[in-house]
C-alpha cells in the first residue's frame, strides 16, 4: 500500500511495532511507538520529524509495517527482538547474539569444574553461571585469575572417570587431584564456596571467611594449613589491588556514555562496576546515518541488556533518553527487582559516566583514524590504479654525502601506520661516488633476496624522481619479473608546488587534488623512510669520524677501541671523563689511559685536533639489520 495520507490515517492508536522496508521488502528500520498513528504520521506530516538524517532514510522507505501489541512494554520487547532478526541498516546493531561469554561451576558434580561459555541466554539448568562477560578475553581472564588462585580440577568429566594415575595438573600442585582421590568432597565443596564467593564480586565477605579460617586451623594447631590459607589471603589481596578500581561503594552499577564525532559517527561505552569495583570495560563504535546520539543510546541499552546481559540495580546515563521510565520498568523486570535509570549530575555518579565518556571518546579517535587511514589507502588504490588496496607499503630512501658512507633504508607502513618491525637497513657496497638510482637498485635488489622470509608489500615507494624509479622497476624485474608489484616514486615539491608521484611507463605525474588523503599518507611514508635513513647515515659517519681518530692511538687495538666506543659517545666524552671512568672500560688499563691522554692531551689543555664532531653511537652498526 503506497504510502499516502490516506494509509496514515488508516494505522492504528494502539501500541505497537513499525517496519520500513525498501523496494526490495527488506527490513531498512524498526521502531516502537505507544501510539502508532501518531509516530508514524510524524515522519510524513510538515512540522514532524524533518531532521536530515531522517529525511534521509525516507528517500529509500518504500512500504512500511505494523505489528500491534496490548502495551508499550511489549513493543518495546519486540522492536528489540524485530532488530536482532532483520538486522535493519539504520537501526543501531550493537552486538551479535554469540557475543556473550559466561563462566559455568557445574555444581551437581561432585567436584566442580568452572568453564567459559558461550550463552544466548543462561538457562535454569541447576548449575551456577557467573557472568554474562562483555568480551572473551574478559571471561578468559578472570578464568585464568581463578584457577591461579584456587586448585580446581580442569579435567572433563570423562577423563575424571577414567584416570588411572594423577594428572599433570595434579603433579604440578595446581590441582587438588580429584581424579586421584587425594581431597574429600567436604574440603572441596570448602574451595568451591570460595570461588563462588569471590565470582559474585563479594571480596570483602571471602576475606573475612578466609581470616576466620586461618584462625580456627592455628587455634587447632593446624600450623601447614593456616600458613596455605595465609598464602592465599596475600595472593588474593595482591590481586584485588593490582586488578580492580575501587569507588568505595557495594553497589553494582553500569555507566553508559555515547558520543558522535564526524557526521553519523558514534560510539557508546559501557563500564561495569560490581559491588564498587570496576569488573569490565567495553566499546561500540558504528555509523549510522538515521539516528542522533539520544537514540543511539536508547538502541544500545535495549539491545546491550535485551541479549541477556546482566542487569545491575542501578544503570547511569550520559543524557537523558526518551521514553526513561518504560526502559526502567522493563529493566526492573529483566533483572526482577527495581532497576534505576538516571542521569547524575555531580558526585560519584558523575565519576562513572565520566570514566564512560573518556573510554568511547578513545574508541570513536580510534576507529576515526583507522576510517581516515582506510579512506587513503583507498584513494592511493584509485588514483595509482592499483590491483588493491596497499594494506602494506614500503618506503625506500637513500644518503650520502658525495658518495661517502652511503645507506639505504627500507621502512613499512600497514593499514595506515608504521610497522617498525619491517624496517631494515643496509649500508652500500661498491660505491665511490653519489649514485642515488644505482643505490636504489642494490638496496631493493639486497631487500628481495629476502622475499622468501620478508612478507612482500602492495606497493613499492621510492623516494626520489624518475631515474630512482626506472632502477627500482629494473631491481624488481630481475627478482619477481614483469608486473610482480606495483612501484610508485614520490619526488618532493619545489617552492610552493605540490609533491609529484610518479609511476613506470608514464610521463607526466599522478595529478592528486590538493589535500588529497592518499598523497598526505605517501608523503608520510615517505617522510617516515627520509628520516630513517637520515638518522642511520648520521651515526654511521659519527662511527666513521671517531673509529679513524681512535685507531690513530698507538697501542689501542680494535677490541679496546671498540669497548670505548661502547662506553662512551665520542671523544668530547672520552676526554672530559677522569682516569677512573676510562679504566671502567672493558679491557682499559692504566697504561691505555696514559696513551690517550699523551695522544689527544690532558683535560683543560689546548687540544691539537677538533673535537666538535657530533657524538657517534654505542656500539656496531650491522648491516640488514632490523630497528628496534
Amino acid at each position: 500500500m503506497p504510502i499516502d495520507e490516506e494509509f496514515l490515517r488508516s494505522l492504528p492508536q494502539s501500541p505497537g511495532v513499525y517496519l520500513m522496508r525498501d523496494a526490495g521488502d527488506k527490513v531498512l528500520y524498526v521502531g516502537k511507538a505507544g501510539n502508532l498513528r501518531n509516530r508514524v504520521r510524524s515522519y510524513f506530516v510538515k512540522g514532524g520529524d524533518e531532521r536530515p538524517r531522517v529525511q534521509y532514510l525516507l528517500k529509500h522507505v518504500d512500504s512500511i509495517g505494523t505489528i500491534l501489541t496490548d502495551t508499550e512494554k511489549e513493543a518495546l520487547i519486540l522492536e528489540n527482538n524485530l532488530i536482532k532478526q532483520h538486522r535493519p541498516k539504520y537501526n543501531v546493531n550493537l552486538r551479535d547474539d554469540k557475543s556473550f561469554f559466561s563462566l559455568r561451576l557445574n555444581v551437581s558434580h561432585p567436584f566442580p569444574r568452572l568453564t567459559l561459555v558461550r550463552t544466548q541466554k543462561i538457562r535454569p539448568d541447576g548449575e551456577r553461571y557467573f557472568g554474562p562477560y562483555s568480551s572473551a578475553t574478559d571471561a578468559r581472564i578472570t578464568l585464568k585469575f581463578i584457577l591461579r588462585l584456587f586448585p580446581l580440577r580442569q579435567c572433563t568429566e570423562r577423563q575424571l572417570a577414567t584416570n588411572k594415575r594423577p594428572c599433570l595438573n595434579c603433579q604440578m600442585k595446581r590441582c587438588l587431584c580429584p581424579c586421584a582421590g587425594r581431597v574429600d568432597q567436604e574440603e572441596y565443596a570448602r574451595m568451591v564456596d570460595r570461588v563462588t564467593l569471590l565470582l559474585q564480586g563479594r571480596s570483602e565477605d571471602l576475606v573475612h571467611s578466609l581470616e576466620a579460617e586461618m584462625e580456627r586451623a592455628a587455634g587447632d594447631l593446624r600450623f601447614e594449613e593456616a600458613a596455605r590459607i595465609r598464602d592465599l589471603l596475600a595472593a588474593i589481596r595482591r590481586t584485588l589491588e593490582v586488578q580492580n578500581v575501587s569507588f568505595f561503594h557495594l553497589k553494582d552499577q553500569d555507566s553508559i556514555a555515547v558520543v558522535s564525532g564526524e557526521p553519523d559517527l558514534y560510539a557508546v561505552g559501557v563500564i561495569s562496576f560490581r559491588r564498587g569495583k570496576l569488573l569490565s570495560g567495553e566499546s561500540f563504535f558504528f555509523r549510522n546515518q538515521a539516528l542522533d546520539e539520544e537514540e543511539v543510546l536508547t538502541s544500545a541499552i535495549k539491545q546491550y541488556y535485551g541479549a541477556g546481559g546482566f542487569v545491575p540495580k542501578e544503570v547511569l546515563l550520559s543524557r537523558p533518553i526518551e521514553n526513561a521510565e518504560l526502559i526502567e520498568t522493563w529493566l526492573s523486570e529483566l533483572r526482577k527487582n527495581k532497576v534505576t535509570v538516571r542521569v547524575p549530575a555531580r558526585g560519584q555518579g558523575a565519576r562513572l559516566i565520566s570514566l564512560a565518556l573518556k573510554n568511547a571518546s578513545s574508541t570513536l579517535e580510534r576507529e576515526t583514524r583507522a576510517d581516515r587511514d582506510g579512506n587513503a589507502l583507498a584513494r592511493i588504490a584509485s588514483r595509482l590504479k592499483l590491483p588493491a588496496i596497499p594494506l602494506l607499503i614500503e618506503g625506500y630512501d637513500i644518503s650520502n654525502i658525495a658518495g661517502v658512507d652511503p645507506v639505504g633504508v627500507k621502512i613499512a607502513f600497514r593499514d595506515g601506520k608504521p610497522d617498525k618491525s619491517l624496517y631494515r637497513k643496509f649500508k652500500m657496497k661498491g660505491f665511490t661516488d653519489q649514485d642515488d638510482p644505482g643505490m636504489i637498485f642494490q638496496t631493493l635488489s639486497r631487500r628481495l633476496k629476502h622475499k622468501d622470509r620478508d612478507p612482500l608489500p602492495d606497493l613499492f615507494l621510492i623516494d626520489g624522481g624518475k631515474s630512482q624509479l626506472n632502477a627500482a622497476v629494473l631491481a624488481i624485474r630481475e627478482h619477481l619479473g614483469e608486473n610482480a608489484i606495483p612501484v610508485a616514486a614520490i619526488a618532493k615539491a619545489r617552492n610552493d608546488d605540490q609533491d609529484k608521484v610518479f609511476l613506470p611507463q608514464r610521463k607526466n605525474p599522478v595529478n592528486f587534488p590538493q589535500g588529497d588523503p592518499g598523497l598526505m599518507m605517501l608523503m608520510r611514508v615517505r617522510d617516515e623512510s627520509h628520516r630513517f635513513v637520515h638518522a642511520f647515515h648520521t651515526k654511521t659517519r659519527n662511527i666513521t669520524v671517531i673509529r679513524s681518530r681512535l685507531d690513530d692511538v698507538p697501542g689501542i687495538g680494535p677490541m679496546k677501541r671498540d669497548a670505548l666506543l661502547k662506553t662512551f659517545a665520542g671523544v668530547k666524552e672520552l676526554l672530559a671523563a677522569t682516569d677512573e671512568e676510562i679504566r671502567k672500560a672493558p679491557g682499559i688499563t692504566s697504561r691505555d689511559v696514559q696513551r690517550l691522554r699523551g695522544h689527544f692531551g690532558n683535560p683543560g689543555e689546548e687540544q691539537t685536533e677538533s673535537l666538535d664532531e657530533e657524538p657517534g653511537l654505542h656500539g656496531k652498526i650491522f648491516e640488514d639489520e632490523t630497528e628496534t
